[in-house]
């Protein structure tokens, strides 16, 4: 419980990095910025649910700035910057996303070896 109270934080910030990181990205120090910091905060959370809220909330804004606003524009632009976020934030996400199992506790796997004698 614990667990998913904290992920609705993660998520907010998630949402509110992967934002600034979209309005920021045109400019070759916010894509670097950006995405660097998305990688620490990511490698700074703990492995699980909370992780890939981060993610989550981070691709949500990303791609929210990538589809056409009312007004007919993009955020996100079909340029190697506007390219780059988008490629960096699926990798946010697929990171977030293979490091689920690795918070689990490992003391009761024994392998396929079984126990050690």
């Amino acid at each position: 419980m614990r667990t998913l109270l904290a992920a609705v934080p993660a998520l907010a910030v998630g949402a509110v990095s992967g934002a600034a990181g979209t309005l920021l990205h045109q400019h070759w120090w916010g894509l670097a910025l950006a995405l660097g910091t998305g990688l620490v905060v990511l490698a700074w959370l703990p492995p699980g649910v909370v992780r890939v809220a981060f993610a989550v909330g981070w691709c949500l804004a990303v791609l929210r700035g990538a589809l056409a606003r009312p007004a007919g524009g993009f955020l996100i632009a079909a340029d190697a910057p506007g390219w780059s976020f988008m490629a960096g934030s699926l990798v946010l996400l697929v990171a977030a996303l293979a490091t689920v199992l690795a918070g689990r506790d490992h003391a009761e796997d024994h392998g396929l070896r079984g126990p050690a004698t």
